[in-house]
């Protein structure tokens, strides 16, 4: 009974282990959404509705925007309800009117639609798709007749704020920080406690520290003294004289080393004795 008992044992141990192994070699299920072409071929996705949030101007125009030379007149929405790849198709509403519009949009971003009047004259729009935002930079919308060369009209999908009209390649600083006054509900924190009263009676004023007087200056030299300065330096002495210089030694006919005598000085000649002869006495 012990053995049969052991072999159950070792027999779940080696199927634990073999599941484990085949767990490690299964892979991941696919995702349930499957790419669209237009992913596929790397291409922007425009289809919705898109609404126009901000001028950008060039700088060299500034002073006449300011004094309203140019008229920035925002364009309409476009309602782009049909992407097949690159081609688009929709509406473009303006004024309660819409008309429609045919277009294509390339892997790089550029796009170009045609709208249609119903005079049947057609009408242009071409420009960038960044990200999130539909930059229209060349029209021949009448609406864009008077905006200055160079700006450009942008719109997104879920516009945020009133419409912006800032400097052309002008970045938008971050949001502000979370205000920490607020609680996690997002109700008012309260206001902190006010400071104890302070106590009843009259305060004894403090004494404020009174600055040091400056010294006196010092009693100016009398005009009959002059002052001789006192050389406190060190006395050195003068260096020793420098030794003789070593006389080179010849070498003897046995070899022996003597030493180079110099030559005696000459000899001074001798004075000659000066005689006083005195006269004989008479």
């Amino acid at each position: 009974m012990r053995r049969f008992r052991a072999w159950l044992a070792v027999a779940a141990l080696q199927g634990a282990a073999a599941c484990g192994d085949a767990r490690a070699d299964v892979e991941p299920l696919p995702p349930l959404r499957r790419p669209t072409l237009e992913e596929r071929a790397g291409l922007p996705r425009i289809t919705g509705r898109w609404l126009f949030t901000g001028f950008e101007y060039p700088a060299r125009d500034t002073l006449r925007v300011r004094e309203q030379v140019y008229r920035l007149v925002p364009p309409g929405e476009f309602a782009i309800a049909t992407q097949r790849l690159d081609s688009v198709a929709g509406q473009y509403v303006r004024g309660g009117v819409a008309f429609p519009f045919t277009g294509e949009v390339r892997r790089d971003g550029i796009f170009t639609f045609v709208a249609v009047e119903p005079g049947g004259v057609g009408q242009f729009v071409a420009g960038h798709v960044i990200r999130d935002t539909l930059w229209i930079e060349l029209t021949g919308f009448p609406s864009a007749a008077e905006w200055p060369r160079g700006a450009r009209a942008a719109l997104v999908r879920n516009p945020k704020g009133p419409p912006f009209v800032r400097l052309r390649g002008y970045v938008p600083p971050p949001p502000p920080p979370v205000d920490s006054t607020r609680g996690v509900d997002g109700q008012p924190a309260p206001p902190p406690p006010p400071p104890p009263p302070a106590p009843a009676g009259p305060v004894e004023p403090r004494p404020r520290p009174q600055p040091a007087p400056p010294p006196p200056p010092p009693p100016p030299a009398p005009e009959d003294t002059a002052v001789i300065p006192i050389d406190t330096a060190p006395v050195v002495p003068p260096p020793p004289p420098p030794p003789p210089p070593e006389q080179p030694r010849r070498r003897g006919r046995r070899g022996r080393d003597t030493a180079q005598v110099p030559p005696a000085p000459p000899p001074f000649p001798t004075m000659p004795k000066d005689t006083i002869r005195f006269p004989p006495p008479r």
